[in-house]
């Protein structure tokens, strides 16, 4: 295990107080600012991953990166890019409601945003069609399970939910219903028996490329939703109760009629690339042990009109490069080796974190800290998570929280499980058994505005963001100056 707070000389290897105290200091709450206006500015265009603006962010970050002395971590230079399809959102598309009422039909227009969000999921038309409400748009038939067992959707437009009707913990289930998770699955699943459309009962906005360009997907608030099950003699929220507790489908035509309609481009030969940068280590054989900080740096794009995603993810890029800049620019050593990472093509399912822990060029164990940071930038506290074997790295966050910047800080550990739905690019780290410590703010006290065209620097909280660049640098130029880290395996 990494051993406790130390005394100054030790614990932070050859740097002496002037350089820490330089470290500490070396980013202001305007360079913060300024990073981050630029990465939401308009020319960046959202930062989709494939897309000319999220290619203009990657070499902006990785002129940053080398003017302040970085170094690419591949030979072939700061970029490592794969293949990534993408698909541009052209217009804000439709989704209507058609009601009978006494012979006639009664068309109720809902609205962009308030209502509904365009996916990039998507195709390109319009359709009309009955509505049929199908669960969570499963056919699971190995596990006894599907929601278009026993109903007609063919020629029809189909309503689904998010994820998986199993709520249980225990890792050999998950695991059979991990594939069931995946959103285009279900796209797949409703074309499989016929659909036409899809209205996804998830109000959120995403950039998922398109699954068929003949399909139509929009994603709905739940009073839209509503508004389909009314007079059926169903509630929602009893059918989903129900789906849940019993893990039987509930399926059930609405008796009305929807248009959805949506513009698409879709680019499937498209590419994009993770930024790679590295200090390298002073040491001759440590150097060879990584710590990565790394953050997500691609967003929503235009759909169609810009999603800035300050909070996601400029916050966890701007971080990332803050500590970067307080190492480089300080002169302060480590013994190890440390990697700066943003990731691309994390907001259509944490692409650029699966390529870049496949093919790193060295065994995975030389690895020895992942710190991931995402949506990290409101409140006035901080807070850290990882599995328990590794959970010495937390101490020494911690410590250093309370040497540096006094910081309310809460921390959770637990047993380490594969997980099934990771949601942000740590998890990758994790599910890889590469020890992997997420990072992040709370005690914000407005709600936080979550892929939404008002992500802007409104909600962020400048002063904490730089309190948690002094934490962390301190953090990582103790960890990379350490004799030894022994960390538990899971």
């Amino acid at each position: 295990m990494l051993p406790g707070h130390a005394q100054t000389g030790s614990q932070y290897g050859a740097n002496d107080k002037e350089v820490l105290i330089s470290a500490l200091h070396a980013v202001s709450e305007e360079d913060i600012d300024r990073w981050m206006n630029v990465l939401i500015s308009p020319e960046m265009r959202g930062r989709l991953a494939g897309d000319i603006g999220y290619d203009m962010a990657a070499r902006w970050s990785a002129d940053k990166l080398a003017g302040w002395g970085l170094k690419p971590f591949f030979e072939e230079g700061f970029f490592q890019e794969f293949d990534q399809p993408y698909t541009l959102v052209k217009d804000k598309g439709q989704l209507e409601i058609h009601l009978p009422a006494g012979g006639q039909v009664i068309t109720k227009t809902y609205a962009y945003g308030d209502d509904y969000w365009p996916w990039g999921i998507s195709g390109s038309g319009e359709v009309t069609a009955e509505v049929v409400y199908a669960g969570h748009g499963i056919s699971a038939p190995e596990l006894g399970y599907d929601d278009y067992a026993g109903i007609d959707v063919e020629g029809k437009i189909v309503i689904t939910e998010l994820g998986i009707p199993y709520r249980g913990q225990n890792q050999d289930s998950l695991l059979m219903w991990a594939p069931y998770v995946d959103h285009a699955n279900k796209v797949k699943y409703a074309i499989e028996n016929g659909a036409v459309g899809l209205i996804f009962a998830y109000h959120v906005a995403s950039p998922r490329p398109t699954a068929d360009p003949d399909f139509i997907f929009l994603a709905a608030a739940d009073h839209v939703v509503e508004d389909f099950l009314a007079g059926t003699g169903h509630q929602l929220s009893e059918v989903r109760e129900h789906i849940r507790s019993t893990m039987t489908p509930r399926s059930f035509s609405t008796g009305k009629e929807a248009t959805l309609a949506l513009s698409t481009e879709y680019h499937p030969d498209g590419k994009t690339s993770n930024v790679v940068a590295m200090i390298e280590g002073s040491d001759p054989e440590l150097r060879n042990e990584f710590i990565i900080v790394g953050a997500h740096l691609d967003h929503l794009g235009m759909m169609p009109v810009l999603f800035p995603g300050a909070l996601d993810n400029a916050s966890g890029s701007s971080l990332a490069l803050g500590i970067a800049k307080a190492i480089s620019t300080s002169g302060a050593e480590l013994r190890r080796s440390l990697i700066i990472l943003l990731f691309g093509a994390e907001e259509v399912g944490l692409v650029g974190a699966r390529h870049f822990v496949e093919h790193f060029p060295y065994p995975q164990q030389q690895i020895k800290a992942m710190i991931n940071l995402d949506m990290v930038g409101r409140g006035n506290a901080f807070f850290a998570s990882t599995a328990q074997p590794w959970s010495s790295l937390l101490e020494v966050i911690e410590n250093n929280n309370e040497r540096w910047v006094h910081r309310p800080f809460a921390t959770r550990s637990g047993p380490w499980n594969y997980q099934i739905r990771p949601r942000t690019d740590g998890a990758v780290f994790h599910n890889a058994q590469i020890p992997a410590v997420t990072f992040g703010t709370r005690g914000a006290t407005t709600p936080t505005l979550y892929h939404v065209p008002e992500d802007t620097m409104e909600q962020i909280d400048i002063e904490i963001m730089r309190d948690v660049i002094k934490v962390l640098t301190m953090s990582i130029i103790e960890i990379g100056n350490k004799e030894s880290i022994q960390l538990d395996t899971p």
